[in-house]
């Protein structure tokens, strides 16, 4: 067998068994999605603007949107209660 070809093998065995040890735990474990092509630019573009990975990127784009809809939801609850305060205001006087 030829240098490189063992080489390669060597490579496609080792590559196979980092696959199996990722695999078996959760946070090691790849997962893949499907993106049409316009999202991922889009995607790809907030990437290198944020100097992250696509994985980070998607990650903070989440929890971005998580934390502006908790501060939504703290925004909506206090107009509620400021609006019910100043009905029971109205209401005495």
């Amino acid at each position: 067998m030829s240098l490189d070809l063992d080489n390669k093998l060597k490579q496609a065995i080792r590559a196979k068994r980092k696959r199996y040890f990722n695999a078996e735990q959760e946070y090691t474990r790849k997962k893949s999605i499907d993106l049409n092509f316009c999202v991922w630019e889009k995607l790809s573009m907030k990437a290198q603007d944020l100097d992250a990975t696509l994985s980070d990127t998607i990650e903070y784009l989440l929890s971005e949107a998580n934390r502006a809809q908790n501060a939504n939801k703290k925004v909506n609850a206090l107009k509620k209660d400021l609006n019910s305060l100043l009905y029971s205001i109205n209401v005495k006087v």
